[in-house]
């Protein structure tokens, strides 16, 4: 994920009056996903290179979208659990929350422990997510 945006423009660039978002829930709290751990943050910015978020610090809102500005997602403390609204072809939260979960899964690695292999014309090649297509750098 790109480095934490401190303004909130997200209103301005990518949320419109016409999206309709999509509503859940998650346990996850987003405080997990961006605060104290850079290894988190440093894990999630390998699998999501084209994503961004921003702190609404008196909403105690988390941002997440696209740097595209196509797909975004809104997260809130709501009692015991978190609302997400997600808007887009992506479902971002969705995404964060499954790399976040694997990324635990694998021990919670730091730069030390990402591998990878060179393919053809030198991009690299993760392993891909269990469960998804959507290749993952663990």
């Amino acid at each position: 994920m790109r480095n934490q945006r401190r303004d909130l423009r997200i209103f301005r660039d990518v949320v419109r009056d016409d999206h309709v978002p999509d509503e859940s829930t998650t346990a996850l709290s987003p405080h997990r996903i961006t605060g104290d751990s850079w290894e988190a943050r440093f894990a999630l910015g390998l699998c999501l290179p084209d994503v961004w978020t921003a702190w609404d610090a008196d909403a105690d809102r988390l941002w997440v979208a696209t740097t595209d500005a196509r797909s975004w997602a809104a997260v809130d403390r709501d009692r015991d659990r978190f609302a997400v609204h997600q808007y887009g072809p992506r479902r971002l939260w969705d995404e964060v929350e499954a790399a976040y979960l694997w990324w635990e899964d694998q021990g919670c690695p730091g730069p030390a422990g990402v591998s990878g292999r060179r393919g053809p014309g030198g991009s690299v090649r993760w392993p891909p997510l269990p469960g998804t297509r959507r290749a993952m750098p663990w």
